[in-house]
């Protein structure tokens, strides 16, 4: 069994409980009416059902597999940013380790300017972390002011976007002429850093398929609600057999599939968000903070 197999089950066990709860109680209470006005009073043709149910699958594998096309590339965005931010911060140290690669008077304390610049990356990253969950202006600690001070981040603007410009222009302004290929190798990063930026972005402000998401819900429900008159009650046995009662766990696992899959679709369809489906970006940046800030502490 795949490690994270378990706590799966319980997530979905989460999202499905009240969706069983809710089918059950709707379920008992339309056979409850059939029972007493009569058997069968209300019962609609099987075919139908089955025609209605083929349509709603298809409505549903497709936003499915929309869902989860968001939810894998935004899996793909997260871990571009961790490879690039650690191999960013390596560089960093041992490019600034060799002071021919720099101008004359650019020479001084480079150690200390490794740092700053590493320390930079890693506001990126928090800032990153915090654009992702709709917090762009957030507040900053002492040590974090004097770095946005020293580097003349203007924090009125567009925090990641101010943060980015100061790396490029501290790399630019402390390379020689001479180091052309370690400065250009720096600056790659910095062009993959506003590229995961930007498809973050997008994934993020584009809503998934607002009209489609509000169609397939409703038509969702009103298959859910037609189910018990599709299905009925089951006479094996005759009357009183007490079989007819398993139509309520057969109506109620079809029901909870239906509208399970559909609010799963909805979860992955928004991969940054703070749920239990998202991918976990705060866990990933903290893991690529404190990679950056082991590297930060060999300059001391």
């Amino acid at each position: 069994m795949i490690k994270t197999e378990k706590q799966g089950l319980f997530q979905l066990l989460k999202i499905a409980t009240p969706y069983i709860i809710i089918t059950t109680i709707y379920t008992v209470l339309v056979l409850a009416l059939e029972e007493y006005f009569g058997d069968h009073i209300f019962k609609m043709s099987g075919q139908i059902g089955s025609v209605f149910g083929l349509a709603v699958a298809f409505f549903l594998g497709f936003r499915m597999n929309s869902a989860y096309d968001r939810w894998w590339e935004a899996r793909k965005i997260v871990g571009e940013l961790t490879n690039n931010s650690r191999s960013f911060a390596a560089k960093i140290y041992v490019y600034y380790g060799n002071p021919e690669n720099f101008n004359e008077t650019r020479k001084a304390d480079l150690k200390e300017k490794a740092q700053k610049i590493i320390g930079l990356s890693i506001l990126y990253i928090r800032q990153f972390k915090n654009e992702m969950h709709s917090k762009p202006k957030p507040t900053f600690n002492e040590q974090s002011k004097e770095l946005l001070t020293a580097f003349k981040i203007n924090t009125e603007n567009k925090i990641s976007n101010e943060l980015l410009v100061a790396l490029a222009k501290s790399i630019e302004d402390d390379f020689s002429s001479k180091a052309n290929i370690e400065k250009g190798d720096l600056m790659q990063h910095i062009n993959r850093f506003y590229d995961i930026q930007g498809k973050a972005e997008r994934i993020k402000n584009t809503p998934f398929l607002m009209i489609y998401s509000a169609f397939t819900r409703l038509i969702v429900s009103f298959y859910v609600i037609l189910i018990p008159l599709f299905i009925g009650d089951i006479d094996l046995g005759g009357e009183e057999s007490g079989f007819e009662f398993l139509a309520i766990p057969i109506m109620v696992i079809i029901s909870t599939a239906f509208l399970t899959i559909n609010k799963l679709a909805n979860l992955y369809g928004e991969p940054f968000l703070e749920n239990t489906t998202s991918v976990n970006v705060d866990s990933v940046c903290n893991t690529i903070e404190q990679n950056c800030m082991e590297i930060q502490e060999k300059l001391n």
